[in-house]
């Protein structure tokens, strides 16, 4: 899963409405982490669990494999595989007291989620299972921790590196990609083409490209959990809507709505970093293996996020997003849900199921894993993923409404229409109040 749908605050009311008085045990079932597929004591009934994941497509098959061998392996435990990339449903089925007895989400809405009571928290059954959560990237870990509570497990994490066309840079005259971010400006300026009385032909980078990444290449923080203050108006906040804010009025809303109107799409051999239309771009592990699909003689780079030159400590900046797996609040059977949730992020399954799809694991222990060495461009990821300056978009109950708020007024920002005072003043008004 690369990218997860925002749901409305119709399903926030929701969830504070029908789950406040949702019941459902937490119990804990035997067993250590590690070894074969084993579902614990055999039940005495023959028990199906539901599970409803994101994944479509190749993901889908491969994430179905790893289900087939479970089941081979647990005859009294049987679960069945659902692709459900709709979130909102997940909901619906909770509230409505019927929900899959385990499911895949994205790390932004676990602690929404689970503050709400949508999520089961997992702690007791880590500790009584001894669970390393030590083994765990931290900034992964984070986003499915609130408050002394985990809510989900990380299977997969996803982590941004700087793409370069090779032949492009070399045009410009440049010899390698850009380490700070002043480079980074002189590489948009000099890498961007206009021909035809003005008209962009190459863009050296999308201006308005991962505003968060640039936050953190900044220093850039959303919260202040110990003043209990949403600060969009952070210094390195700033600095990185500045960023992108002066990128952008160097060509024009108009210009560069002209230019994407003729861009190809994203998974297709016309993705715009793959026909020479960007000299550069944002984007995660699983480019490398598109880029062999789509493109299979592009000369490409990859490397780190440039950072503030004033500031070398915050060398290798960038932000992490997850894929998680949890267990609704009031499922049937959360012994057996649980056994399957532990089993499915244990090292051995992690490490097929992501190198299958080119996710990277969320295991610290999975970095130097021979099953990866073949995953084109995991090198590069699998060692920027050990970075101290990796971050994750601050873990609350409100994290959804301030992401959505936030990217709306950058977008409003970057088009001149707000200024950039106002707009970071309008996300902190809007909330601040959310703040508990």
């Amino acid at each position: 899963m690369r990218k997860g749908s925002t749901w409305g605050l119709v399903m926030v009311f929701l969830l504070v409405a029908v789950l406040s008085g949702c019941g459902g045990k937490d119990a804990a079932s035997g067993g250590q982490e590690g070894g074969e597929a084993k579902g614990g004591d055999a039940p005495k009934e023959k028990v199906q669990l539901s599970f409803w994941y994101g994944w479509t497509g190749m993901e889908a098959e491969a994430l179905e494999k790893l289900i087939k061998k479970w089941n081979d392996a647990n005859p009294d435990i049987q679960v069945k595989g659902l692709s459900q990339s709709d979130y909102q449903k997940q909901l619906t089925a909770i509230t409505g007291g019927n929900p899959p007895d385990v499911a895949s989400n994205f790390g932004q809405d676990v602690v929404p989620w689970g503050e709400r009571g949508a999520m089961m928290p997992l702690d007791d059954l880590i500790k009584k299972d001894n669970v390393d959560l030590g083994d765990f990237v931290p900034a992964a870990l984070s986003s499915s921790q609130s408050n002394g509570k985990t809510y989900a497990l990380p299977i997969a994490m996803h982590v941004s590196m700087l793409f370069y066309n090779k032949e492009l840079l070399e045009k410009a005259g440049f010899s390698g990609p850009p380490e700070t971010m002043g480079q980074l400006k002189e590489y948009i300026a000099k890498l961007s083409v206009k021909e035809d009385g003005g008209k962009l032909q190459q863009l050296g980078l999308w201006p308005g490209v991962d505003a968060y990444t640039f936050s953190y290449a900044y220093g850039g923080s959303y919260y202040d959990a110990d003043k209990k203050q949403a600060t969009p108006d952070d210094a390195g906040v700033k600095k990185a809507v500045e960023f992108g804010k002066g990128i952008w009025d160097q060509f024009g809303s108009k210009e560069l709505d002209r230019f994407a109107s003729g861009l190809g799409q994203y998974m297709s051999p016309q993705n715009p970093f793959f026909t020479g239309k960007y000299a550069m771009t944002i984007d995660g592990e699983w480019l490398p293996t598109f880029i062999k699909q789509y493109a299979p003689n592009l000369k490409y780079g990859i490397a780190p996020i440039p950072y503030d030159e004033s500031n070398p400590s915050l060398k290798d900046p960038g932000n992490v997003t997850t894929s998680v797996f949890y267990i609704p609040k009031g499922v049937k059977h959360p012994e057996e849900s649980w056994q399957f949730l532990k089993w499915m992020t244990e090292p051995e399954q992690m490490a097929e199921f992501t190198a299958a799809i080119g996710n990277l694991p969320t295991r610290t222990s999975l970095q130097t894993h021979e099953i990866y060495k073949e995953v084109p461009g995991f090198q590069e990821f699998l060692q920027y993923s050990s970075s101290p300056n990796l971050h994750s978009f601050p873990a609350t109950s409100f994290s959804t409404e301030y992401m959505t708020e936030f990217s709306n007024q950058y977008n409003a920002i970057l088009r001149g229409e707000v200024s950039l005072d106002e707009g970071l003043k309008r996300v902190k008004d809007k909330i601040q109040p959310l703040v508990k």
